[in-house]
């Protein structure tokens, strides 16, 4: 994600790691110059109020044999804003510090406090002439807490990435993004939507959803096709751009048999589950269900810089 957060790797090896509210997600993914990258762990640690997450996790790596390798975190949703606004005519490293002032009314914290990256839309988003940018803004606790988790799972911390950020890789590894795609994540109460098109993040946005992530739990059809409609709309209308070719969904306990025929039939273009199983080579011994918690570190692991990249 962001080169605030971190240094840059290409070792063939990572562990992607987002620890949460209610237990710990890590995936291992392997990655060869011939092959798809290969998932060869996949876990959701559950934990309660008063567990050490770090050492729940410290043990299970080192008893898969996967301690020290180099890991990506997921920094936790609730704990940074992404902001959306019009890019400074500054070079691209100075890019964050020049928004950090243009953010300072849009937080409920002292801008001195504030851990802020940015990274710039592709050029064909532009308002006019004038290019977007989203600004992610953090507490610096929040970054100081999370390396210092990081330290107690003895975890050899390469970068910070942004859940945004991690389901674009996601999407990127699993799906034909050159026609652009629509990438929505379920959870309890809630969910999120990214529109991408050749790996370029073009919009992002979160939604409330009366779904309870539960294995019995039905997606709520009627609520779920408004939200999809009204974030095709503000992306083709507002920022007048074609619409995605297709609208992937994915999520905790969702399911292949919970895309009713109301919601597939909903809009003029394809809605189907994501499947990693498309872009990845998955182990036998990774569970389904594992998969649907843990798609964040899955993107978080599958994250490779690129030459140009914010």
């Amino acid at each position: 994600m962001l080169k605030l957060f971190g240094a840059k790797t290409r070792q063939n090896e990572v562990i992607g790691v987002e620890f949460g509210a209610e237990g710990v997600a890590f995936a291992h993914i392997q990655r060869f110059a011939t092959q798809q990258p290969r998932l060869t762990h996949c876990e959701f640690l559950p934990c309660n109020g008063d567990d050490d997450r770090a050492d729940i996790l410290k043990n299970r790596l080192a008893k898969l044999g996967l301690s020290r390798l180099p890991c990506h975190l997921v920094l936790p949703p609730a704990e940074y804003n992404l902001l959306l606004g019009e890019a400074p005519k500054v070079p691209a490293e100075e890019l964050a510090e020049a928004l950090r002032w243009r953010v300072k009314d849009l937080i409920t914290f002292p801008v001195a406090e504030a851990v802020i990256d940015a990274f710039l839309l592709p050029e064909d988003s532009a308002r006019g002439n004038n290019r977007m940018a989203y600004a992610v803004v953090t507490q610096r606790k929040h970054i100081e807490a999370l390396v210092a988790q990081a330290r107690a799972a003895q975890l050899s911390l390469n970068v910070i990435d942004i859940a945004e950020l991690a389901l674009r890789n996601l999407a990127e590894a699993c799906c034909d993004t050159q026609r652009g795609v629509a990438l929505v994540k379920l959870g309890q109460g809630g969910g999120s939507l990214q529109i991408l098109r050749n790996g370029n993040l073009y919009l992002s946005r979160q939604f409330s959803l009366a779904y309870n992530a539960g294995l019995l739990d039905d997606l709520p059809a009627e609520a779920l096709v408004l939200e999809l409609q009204r974030s095709l709309d503000y992306f083709e209308r507002q920022l007048r751009q074609s619409p995605p070719s297709h609208v992937f969904i994915c999520g905790e306990n969702v399911t292949e048999d919970k895309l009713t025929a109301d919601i597939k039939n909903s809009l003029p273009i394809s809605i189907r589950l994501l499947s990693l199983h498309e872009g990845l080579q998955v182990d036998d011994t990774v569970a389904e269900h594992n998969l649907s918690l843990c798609l964040s570190a899955v993107g978080a692991a599958l994250r490779q810089d690129r030459v140009g990249e914010a």
